[in-house]
């Protein structure tokens, strides 16, 4: 029977497991989050920004305990668990200090004696959140709601149950205590339920696109305002001018960050045909010397997949790759480590495709480097543009100028030039196309889930 399941993706042992709650516990919960709202969307700027504040710091101090926490449920590197907290912190820091700025009155001149736009929160959200940055996810999402006086049902991950209970504390101990932030073992059975409510007043979803399509048809049935921040394949262009090496340690950064187990990582490589073999020869021999182990041990670069099915359907996919056409250089079978043997390990690919092989068609979610050729400017937007998703793209150039205006021809919701794709609590994030819709971070996150009210005096 299907439940809230923590397993370490180290040894694949059972740490702890959690029922969904029943329909009655649902009810109740939501009946006090709606309490906890009516508090929470009076308080003014300066006391909710104390409290973001104390939240930064309260998840500053105790950040090693918070990384050790997520490296143990899905065998993310120590490293970048903690730079996942890290950066946690730092996103209730900006909206703690940037608050007012955000949810200022906007004045605008008309033939009224006075008008103006003002930002009123909604209510309760409902924020569904993925496994694979568990504790980044649902501050990324619920900082923004929350700051605009909303309050927050947070679903984390069936898989991440240990961190969605140790946000929920967190979220307490800084001073959100009457129940304006709920963790909720819900199941996604009762998604119509929660979002029939009245006191629910929109769905926030991070995860899968097919998910995310099921998801949004409930939203809207109850009109139900929603943002969809769903799967990518983004695009990792290397012009022919480019500096390879940086290339090649943006792309193995970006690739296999998190196992590769990230939304808007670098999954497609279209790689110039004048520079191509070069950064095949460069790229292989970086690759190779990746190490692979335990997830604690900070010299590690790449950890274990986060599930046993992930794993399976990771090769599956490279099989039919290369069933397809494919061309295998380098890895794609499972890395054994000597005492975790049971772990989810996976060498990382690099296979050379076409755009119709399933690697440049569906989503991969591990250390799979698809290679693709370009041979002009046009062709390059071509190849790039020909993806159901939307998420982001990386382009690689010493010429800024001609970067910039390619940049402006691909269908993504960002475009990083010379340096990887990545979220910044300044910068709007989403994506287009099959990767959804919506906005998080900076206001235009912040002003998703308020009535923009406009007010006029004759």
């Amino acid at each position: 029977m299907r439940k809230f399941v923590s397993r370490s993706p180290i040894t694949n042992e059972v740490l702890k497991s959690f029922d969904f709650v029943t329909d009655s516990q649902v009810k109740n919960q939501i009946q006090l989050a709606k309490k906890g709202f009516d508090t929470h969307k009076k308080l003014n700027f300066k006391q909710r920004s104390e409290k973001l504040m104390n939240l930064s710091q309260l998840i500053t101090t105790n950040a090693e305990k918070y990384a050790e926490l997520i490296t143990t449920e899905i065998g993310k590197p120590i490293t970048q668990s903690l730079g996942e907290v890290k950066k946690s912190a730092a996103h209730c820091r900006y909206y703690a200090e940037n608050l007012e700025k955000i949810l200022k009155i906007e004045r605008v001149k008309t033939e009224a004696r006075k008008s103006y736009v003002i930002h009123e929160p909604l209510g309760t959200i409902y924020q569904i959140s993925p496994f694979n940055f568990p504790f980044w996810l649902v501050f990324k999402g619920v900082i923004p709601i929350m700051s605009s006086g909303n309050g927050v049902l947070a679903r984390t991950s069936d898989s991440t149950p240990l961190v969605g209970l140790a946000v929920e504390e967190l979220f307490r101990e800084a001073g959100f205590d009457s129940n304006e932030f709920q963790n909720i073992f819900s199941s996604p059975e009762q998604l119509e339920n929660i979002c029939e409510s009245k006191f629910i007043h929109g769905v926030s979803f991070t995860g899968s696109t097919q998910a995310g399509s099921k998801i949004a048809q409930v939203a809207g049935k109850y009109l139900k305002k929603s943002i969809m921040e769903l799967g990518g394949s983004d695009p990792f262009i290397v012009c022919f001018d480019a500096d390879l090496d940086l290339a090649v340690e943006l792309a193995v950064k970006s690739r296999i960050a998190n196992a590769g187990q990230v939304c808007i990582s670098a999954k497609r490589f279209i790689i110039s045909d004048i520079i191509y073999d070069k950064f095949v020869e460069k790229l292989t021999k970086r690759v190779q010397n990746i190490k692979i182990g335990d997830p604690f041990n900070p010299q590690i670069e790449l950890g274990p997949l986060a599930r046993s099915d992930l794993l399976i359907n990771l090769q599956k996919q490279i099989e039919q790759s290369v069933q397809q056409g494919g061309k295998l250089l380098y890895g794609g079978d499972r890395a054994i480590i000597h005492g975790l043997e049971k772990g989810n390990f996976i060498k990382p690919a690099i296979v050379e495709v076409n755009q119709e092989n399933i690697l440049a068609q569906q989503e991969t979610f591990g250390p799979v480097f698809a290679l693709l050729r370009f041979k002009k400017e046009n062709e390059v937007v071509q190849i790039a543009n020909n993806s159901l998703y939307g998420l982001g793209g990386t382009i690689i150039s010493k010429d800024i100028d001609r970067a910039e205006e390619l940049a402006k021809q691909i269908e993504t919701g960002s475009v990083f030039i010379n340096e990887m794709n990545k979220t910044d609590s300044r910068l709007p994030s989403g994506g287009c196309k099959l990767s959804g819709y919506g906005r998080e971070c900076s206001h235009f996150g912040t002003y998703e889930f308020t009535n923009i009210k406009t007010i006029w005096i004759s």
